[in-house]
């Protein structure tokens, strides 16, 4: 071998050396900026993840709280997003007043309204405040919500549905050029331009979220679909959102023993009120509408006990509220099976009207006039006549089967020619009506009565003789129940002064919330033996056998056996609970609370024994010391 062609094997064997150890180099510095990339992104997820979680928690704690402001009428709602207009300004994190997703300014998607839940202006890693989408049922907007332990969310991420509010980190600015399957998921070509008022001081623009987010996220108009993935983002880096989102039971189950304690304070006292109205000296609570499982969606105007069948003191709050006979609703108290019979009277007759349900009664008597008693008992010998008297019986129907004012002396009206003393009882019936008995009586002995024995028509001696007397009564039919609050707080009585409709309350009063967000189909009835119209067994000291019995009732709030009814708030089906149209009231309140068998009835007052989520108000109930009564 010469010299030169050693050299030049020995010079390619070098380049080919060089040449490895090139691609070596490359490829390590190719996998430490793989690696690199690979650990930043894990870091921004890990940076995101926990500020998203500690604004998921705050959006959460933010609600269960609100509950407890008992000015606010829709417990559960969630707040709109910052308000578009006061990005940049000092009023910036501030939650909209109202939000929906087809408003022109207030959408339901923005900026997380950081202020209003607490926080810090917290930030994702690249330092852009948080983003936020809300289902629009669960805030104030075009309608008004309604909320409780049925409601779901409209919104789904990745499939997941009953979505109430999602949370994103929207990250740095992209140039979207998405390829044909990413446009087919949904995504749109942008160029990101952030220079709105919340990044350029000077600048008229609103933030715009499709700046923000992408793809599923930044749909425009807004859907209810959102995404944390989507096809070749890999390869070509469409979207840079990480999400987090609180779903329907997330909220639920957040908000049940803050509303359990809001029931305590504002709808318990007001039923604790009313069960001193019928019987004097005594309780009385309305029998209860039989459990309907609360996807039949059971209107408010059915929701009164059964009458005449056989009454029931468990279920659900009997709060229908009454009608006219001639409206043709399912509970209309209007008096029916109306009487009079009287001894000394003639022509007793009774009408109501269709009007108003207005019940009036007539009867007339005679009496003699100077010269016909000095003729009749004076020569004629006819002996003195008994009082003129009348008695006017009716049933009220469902009247103790839902909650009715009873009638007061005042609300009879008895027009006489003279002195007419009246007396009336009103009775709860154990068939779920109310009996109503008027005794009228008319004192003197001065009375003409016909005899036919001796052939006196009292009738024929007009004018001379005898006068003819007719008295009207009037009574109306039962109105739905009115209250004072005599055991509400101070508080509760100022901010909203009574009287206070039970049934049909307008907003500023304190158990508006209730009936409007009709939790009454998510609240469990039961009352005790002694509060039906049966009155029996007795409850008037604990461990009565007429009582209910709530175990585990915490000793600072009373005893465990004295409870005369139980307010038991049903929360989101949990572990073994299947609900639908046709489920049994096991699939909504779980352990001993599902057990009507026993005596006496007895509740828990939180369920361990199995998986549980009944949170209870309950009477007799007290506060601090020396106990403070919250309804006895």
């Amino acid at each position: 071998m010469n010299t030169a062609s050693a050299g030049r094997q020995r010079g390619v064997a070098l380049l080919a050396l060089l040449a490895v150890a090139m691609l070596a180099v490359l490829w390590i510095v190719l996998s430490r900026l793989n690696a690199a990339s690979s650990g930043s992104t894990a870091a921004r997820r890990m940076s995101n993840a926990e500020v998203l979680s500690q604004a998921k928690q705050a959006l959460i704690g933010y609600v269960a709280k609100q509950v407890l402001d008992l000015s606010e009428n829709i417990p559960g709602r969630l707040p709109c997003p910052e308000s578009p207009n006061d990005a940049g300004t000092v009023n910036e994190g501030r939650a909209g007043s109202t939000c929906d997703p087809t408003d022109p300014v207030n959408i339901s998607i923005g900026r997380l309204p950081w202020r209003t839940l607490g926080l810090d202006k917290i930030v994702d890693d690249a330092a852009e405040p948080l983003w936020y989408v809300v289902s629009p049922n669960w805030v104030l907007g075009s309608a008004t919500p309604v909320i409780n332990s049925g409601s779901s969310g409209q919104l789904n991420v990745d499939g997941v549905g009953n979505v109430v509010a999602i949370i994103i980190a929207p990250g740095r600015p992209l140039s979207l050029n998405p390829n044909a399957n990413q446009i087919a998921a949904g995504c749109t070509a942008r160029n990101q331009d952030r220079s709105d008022r919340s990044h350029v001081s000077a600048s008229l623009n609103n933030p715009n979220y499709r700046d923000y987010l992408e793809c599923e996220n930044a749909s425009s108009p807004i859907d209810a679909t959102f995404g944390t993935s989507v096809v070749d983002n890999a390869t070509n880096l469409v979207l840079n959102d990480h999400v987090v989102y609180v779903t329907a039971a997330d909220i639920l189950n957040a908000i049940q023993g803050p509303v359990s304690e809001r029931l305590q304070r504002t709808v318990a006292p007001l039923l604790s009120e009313f069960s001193g109205q019928w019987v004097a000296g005594g309780r009385f609570l309305p029998y209860a509408f039989p459990f309907t499982a609360p996807e039949n969606n059971a209107a408010k105007q059915a929701h009164c006990g059964p009458s005449p069948a056989a009454q029931q003191a468990e279920g659900l709050l009997p709060v229908a509220p009454t009608a006219l006979a001639s409206s043709g609703q399912p509970c209309s108290s209007a008096w029916t099976g109306i009487n009079i019979s009287g001894a000394g009277v003639t022509n007793p007759a009774c009408t109501s009207s269709p009007a108003d349900d207005l019940v009036t009664c007539q009867y007339t008597y005679y009496g003699y006039t100077g010269p016909g008693l000095l003729l009749f008992q004076g020569t004629l010998g006819f002996p003195p006549s008994a009082n003129a008297s009348a008695t006017i019986t009716a049933s009220a129907p469902h009247a103790s089967a839902s909650f009715r004012r009873p009638l007061v002396a005042s609300d009879i009206t008895v027009t006489a020619p003279r002195s007419t003393t009246m007396t009336f009882t009103l009775t709860p019936q154990t068939n779920g009506a109310a009996n109503l008995s008027v005794q009228l009586q008319t004192p003197g002995s001065d009375f003409c009565i016909d005899d036919p024995v001796r052939g006196l028509a009292c009738s024929v001696l007009l004018p001379l003789h005898v006068t003819q007397n007719t008295v009207t009564v009037t009574f109306p039919s039962l109105a739905d129940a009115v209250v004072q609050g005599t055991q509400l707080s101070a508080n509760l009585l100022a901010s909203s002064p009574p009287p206070y409709s039970l049934l049909n309350p307008p907003s500023n009063q304190p158990h508006y919330w209730f009936m409007q967000n009709e939790w009454y189909r998510y609240t469990y009835y039961a009352i005790a033996p002694a509060l039906t119209a049966a009155a029996s067994p007795a409850c008037t000291n604990p461990g009565d056998s007429g009582c209910i019995v709530v175990s585990g009732f915490p000793l600072a709030n009373g005893s465990t056996n004295d409870k005369r009814f139980v307010l038991a708030v049903m929360g989101p089906a949990v572990t073994g609970q299947t609900r639908g149209t046709t489920a049994a009231m096991n699939q909504y309140v779980e352990g001993q609370n599902a057990v009507t068998t026993g005596s006496p009835r007895t509740f828990a007052y939180q369920v361990y024994a199995v998986p549980g989520n009944d949170r209870l108000a309950a009477c007799p109930f007290s506060v601090g010391s020396p106990a403070v009564s919250v309804c006895n």
